[in-house]
């Protein structure tokens, strides 16, 4: 992980796979690509921040009209797809959504999308990237934000326990804090947004397979990344192992463990 990108789960190509698996998964339990609530006229300017592989904008291309505007941006273009598998309207370009704005980007978009910031987000400090989202809109632009709070983990079921050691390591190894999560309705008004919807709620119970592969990946793909860069305060790397191992086995006796979805849809209050 360089000083620049230390995304902690990579950007390998079984990632890509990993987060547009996670696509389908909001897509699911949303029930929509872009909120209904958001119009959509042939003029609309649309960004993904933190794209990836640009998973989202390649299904909203199919849904929009294609004088509609899609850019993707994230500070690493290892992800982004090629050129000759994307339409003409679709456009990609490396950022750092920490950063300051460029000039020709400031409030052109009338939405703009983010997802899955849990794991880039340090100490709690949304401000610059909140900022930035907010920039990036035009006055009367929507944010649609996708987030899984890490915070809320649903463990139940047989041999719980061996799912609760594993959470219990894991998070010894992250060391994340994922409080801003549940307060991202203040942050977004301290920025200047209107929140219009607010929704954090379990996954149905047709999601929680999806979910919960997808979490191990992520957690196989966490682990191989922290211990390459590893420093003295991660536990043995084969007690972090065990702990996978012992998760999965407790899984195919019917244990849950997965995280909560949250959904926000802000507006960019507009000054008379």
């Amino acid at each position: 992980m360089s000083d620049v990108d230390d995304y902690v789960l990579g950007r390998e190509y079984s990632e890509g796979l990993r987060l547009e698996t996670q696509h389908l998964l909001f897509n699911i339990h949303n029930g929509y690509t872009i909120d209904p609530q958001i119009p959509i006229t042939p003029e609309t300017k649309i960004a993904d921040m933190g794209t990836g592989t640009g998973i989202w904008l390649l299904d909203v291309a199919h849904q929009v009209p294609s004088t509609v505007q899609l850019d993707g941006f994230d500070i690493s273009d290892r992800q982004f797809p090629h050129e000759a598998s994307r339409p003409d309207n679709m456009k990609f370009r490396p950022l750092d959504a920490f950063s300051q704005v460029p000039e020709e980007l400031i409030g052109k978009y009338d939405i703009v999308h983010l997802r899955l910031w849990c794991c880039i987000v340090k100490d709690c400090n949304t401000a610059a990237l909140i900022q930035h989202a907010t920039r990036l809109l035009k006055p009367g632009g929507y944010l649609q934000w996708d987030e899984a709070d890490l915070g809320q983990m649903h463990i139940r079921g047989p041999e719980a326990e061996a799912v609760s050691a594993f959470d219990r390591i894991f998070r010894s190894i992250l060391h994340f804090d994922y409080a801003w999560i549940q307060d991202l309705p203040n942050r977004s008004k301290e920025a200047g947004l209107e929140v219009l919807k607010f929704k954090t709620e379990p996954f149905s119970k047709t999601c929680i397979p999806i979910v919960t592969r997808t979490c191990i990946m992520a957690y196989f793909t966490g682990i191989e990344t922290l211990y390459k860069f590893s420093n003295a305060s991660l536990p043995p790397r084969n007690e972090a192992e065990a702990a996978v191992t012992a998760l999965v086995e407790a899984l195919k006796h019917g244990a849950v463990y997965h995280w909560t979805p949250v959904s926000l849809l802000a507006r960019k209050k507009i000054v008379s």
